[in-house]
């Protein structure tokens, strides 16, 4: 019986075998992604690359594995045999780079491949056993044979699976994972190859004849082997390497010039591509967006001879700076195609290849409307909308720029004037908000021409204008105050009729001493508030007098503000009187104030500063409640019920929720409407229609109304006739006259007639003397009140005097 041959391994050649094989398993995984990313004749050069190299990669490991194989009897090969296991190695890696580059890889492929990677392995396998030439035969373990062929076609599933799953893998992370694959995969061929040889016995020949031996050095063989492998696998992953690298910067300057092209395409902004000529390369679509000219009509043009660019120069100049490499920034106007004028705001780059300029582009946009919004922003913050005159802000701006002027030169003269339309709101309640905008503007444009030659007008409130001059000095003011006075007291045109109006004028002049803009501003307002005390059509230059009486009134407000809290307020009832009956008929309640320093301030003194800071609403609602609750003290007294009248401001009339308060105030103290008599002035009668649903809605509580000093304002009989009023009172510079004018008898007689003739109650105030008290009977003027009979007096004086009497 034959014994076989035992052979033995060299290590060395061994673990080599094993590290080429991990080494072509790694390279076969790469090159499937290069093979994926390539395209066309490209694809078809790397399939073929790379499945020659990972072919010989593994071809390589199985030969030097044989060669590792060392045998006790000597050992040739057939170069045919050789050479077709070779190829069989190469064709399976083609198959397993085609598979695993495929965009999809299913399961049926997978399975297929696989079988068809394993048999090209195995045929290279079997065939390299087959090419021994050796005084021996080869014969093999059925069960080994079967365990090989297995092994085989799983290590090609894997190696299949690996690759597809790995060819996109091109980072750090991914290499590192490709590698460990490599050793995996590496490992299941090198399993396949040992299992296959451990499936082999060779059994020596008893009968031995000749054979064409290949007579060569095996270690010389394996040495060749093994280094023309590792150019083989080490070109071609240098290649991998370098066909990424070149793939990945091919792929940004794609992508740059793709980003570049968006950009230069898609850009809202117009630009131009000029080479250092001054010729224009190329342009975006926006430039005819903007312009209005087509590319054609531009490109191939020099950029001085375009057609809409009036200022050749200054585009001259600002190509040169961009050549000398500078930025440069500038708006430059231009002429539409259409011949529309548009302004552009410019920026000239310049274009550096290696360091040289090669050209310049021309980035721009059209920035007319900005520019046209930025002009009516500075005219909405600059100019009054109205009057189209400078606004408070603008002057306020001039009167800055003369102050540090003055300061750097310590010369400029200033002049402020501050002009207030007396009884503006009256006047636009009366007419109408249009008609008041359309007397504003006609004012405007008559302060505007008067100054044009000597000053600044601008309107700096709702009816102030200010004017400013450098021009004016000394009695100059004066006789420029005089001169804007007349022109505006001159009738105005308004609608269908003609109104008149005055103006109240202070002004303030800055000398070597003054250099502040907010003191010569409040030195003019000052003298303005001073010129309003003295009445309409007033005119006042400040003086430092001024201030100490500015000084004075703002203590007086401050102290009129605490009145109220400290119960500093008082009422006396004056007496109303029925002449023909000899009866008192009722009260009229009058604020006094008793200071605690001051003593008892007059109210011609703090009735003003009230009305002027707004107090006067809750000091006019403190009397009307005390006058209240004094007159039900009265009665729940004993006493005789009397109606007592309160006087309301103006302010108070124009509150919207006047009629609630009244009646709130009357159902806290449960006092009946009929006891209490509101006292109106014909100024608060100048807006009718208002007026009369005010009245309208006080005469529904119950409450008497009557008109005071009636005969000094503006109210006509046709109006009067509409007013839902009780009474009419006639001023007392009616009464205070009649013996020495005779206009004034003349005009009591006819206010008393009108009243009579209105269904009206009349009464006269002011009455001092008995021959004042005959004469009003002769015109059936039977209620008066007045010194004659009694002077104001505190309600218990009142009470004693009156009340207890009646």
């Amino acid at each position: 019986m034959s014994h076989s041959l035992h052979g033995s391994y060299n290590v060395i050649l061994a673990i080599l075998s094993y590290i080429i094989a991990v080494i072509a398993s790694y390279c076969a995984l790469d090159l499937a992604g290069r093979v994926t990313s390539a395209q066309g004749q490209v694809r078809r050069l790397w399939l073929l690359f790379g499945a020659s190299a990972m072919g010989i990669g593994i071809w390589s490991m199985h030969f030097v594995a044989m060669l590792a194989y060392e045998l006790p009897i000597a050992v040739s090969y057939n170069i045919p045999l050789v050479v077709f296991s070779m190829i069989a190695a190469i064709a399976a890696s083609y198959l397993a780079l085609q598979t695993s580059s495929a965009p999809v890889l299913r399961m049926k492929q997978l399975l297929l491949s696989g079988l068809l990677m394993g048999a090209g392995v195995l045929t290279m396998h079997y065939s390299g056993m087959a090419a021994l030439r050796l005084q021996a035969e080869i014969t093999y373990d059925p069960v080994l044979v079967a365990a090989s062929v297995v092994i085989a076609i799983a290590a090609s599933l894997a190696a299949l699976g690996l690759a597809f799953y790995f060819r996109s893998r091109s980072t750090a992370a991914g290499n590192v994972l490709k590698l460990l694959a490599g050793m995996v995969m590496g490992a299941a061929i090198a399993g396949m190859h040992y299992t296959g040889m451990a499936a082999t016995a060779f059994v020596p020949l008893t009968n031995t004849h000749e054979h064409e031996l290949l007579a060569l050095d095996l270690d010389l063989i394996a040495g060749g082997v093994v280094a023309s492998t590792f150019a083989i696998l080490g070109i071609a992953l240098l290649g991998s390497f370098m066909d990424r690298r070149i793939s990945h910067f091919s792929r940004l300057h794609a992508t740059s010039e793709e980003q570049y092209l968006s950009l230069f395409q898609h850009n809202s902004d117009g630009v131009l591509r000029i080479n250092p000529e001054g010729r224009i390369i190329s342009c975006n679509p926006a430039v005819s967006q903007i312009t209005g000219y087509s590319a054609e009509e531009i490109c191939g043009n020099a950029l001085l001879d375009l057609a809409g660019v009036p200022d050749k120069e200054l585009l001259e100049t600002q190509f040169a700076h961009a050549l000398s490499g500078q930025d440069a920034r500038y708006e430059l106007p231009v002429l539409h195609r259409d011949g529309q004028e548009l302004l552009l705001s410019v920026r000239s780059v310049p274009i550096f290849v290696d360091g040289c300029v090669t050209g310049v582009y021309g980035i721009f946009q059209d920035i007319t409307e900005t520019k046209k919004t930025e002009a009516r922003m500075h005219e909405l913050a600059y100019c009054d909308d109205l009057t189209r005159l400078p606004n408070r802000r603008a002057f306020m701006q001039r009167l800055k720029e003369w102050a540090g002027n003055a300061n750097r030169s310590g010369a400029e003269h200033a002049t402020v004037l501050l002009l207030d339309i007396d009884r503006f709101k009256l006047i636009n309640d009366s007419i109408g908000s249009t008609f008041g905008d359309d007397l504003l503007r006609q004012m405007a444009e008559r302060l505007q021409t008067a100054v044009q030659d000597w000053g600044l007008a601008a309107r700096v409130g709702s009816d102030e204008f200010a004017v400013f001059s450098t021009k004016l000095e000394g009695r100059m003011t004066l006789g420029a105050a005089q001169k804007l006075a007349a022109i505006v007291e001159e009738p105005f045109t308004v609608g269908w009729r003609q109104f008149a109006v005055t103006v109240s004028i202070g002004a303030a002049a800055a000398d070597e001493s003054l250099r502040e803009m907010d003191v010569l501003w409040q030195r003019a307002e000052t003298a303005l508030l001073q010129s309003k005390r003295q009445g309409s059509g007033g005119f006042q230059m400040y003086t430092e007098d001024m201030d100490a009486a500015a000084k004075e009134r703002l203590e007086l407000e401050n102290d009129l503000r605490l009145a109220l809290e400290r119960d500093e307020f008082i009422l006396f009832y004056q007496p109303q009187w029925d002449t023909q009956r000899g009866t008192l008929i009722g009260a009229e309640a009058l604020l006094r104030w008793k200071h605690p320093k001051r003593g008892m301030v007059p109210p011609v003194q703090f009735i003003p500063v009230a009305e002027a800071s707004g107090l006067i609403n809750p000091i006019g609602e403190w009397v009307l409640k005390e006058a209240c609750r004094q007159n039900k003290q009265w009665q729940e007294s004993g006493l005789p019920p009397i109606r007592i009248s309160v006087n309301l401001s103006i302010r108070q009339f124009e509150q919207p929720d006047l009629v609630d308060r009244v009646a709130q105030v009357l159902q806290s103290v449960q006092l009946e409407p009929a006891f209490i008599e509101l006292e109106i002035t014909e100024s608060m009668a100048m807006d009718a229609e208002r007026a009369i649903i005010t009245l309208s809605s006080l005469k529904r509580l119950g409450v008497h109304i009557s008109m005071d000093d009636f005969g000094t304002g503006y109210s006509s009989l046709s109006v009067l006739r509409r007013f839902p009023i009780d009474k009419l009172k006639i001023d007392r510079s009616f009464v205070r006259d009649f013996g020495d004018n005779q206009s004034n008898a003349l005009i009591a007689s006819t206010i008393i007639g009108m009243a009579h003739s209105l269904n009206l109650s009349v009464i006269a105030e002011g009455v001092e003397t008995l021959e004042q008290v005959e004469f009003l009977r002769t015109l059936a003027c039977y209620q008066v009140q007045g010194y004659y009979y009694s002077p104001p007096l505190p309600a218990e004086d009142f009470r004693t005097k009156f009340l207890k009497a009646i």
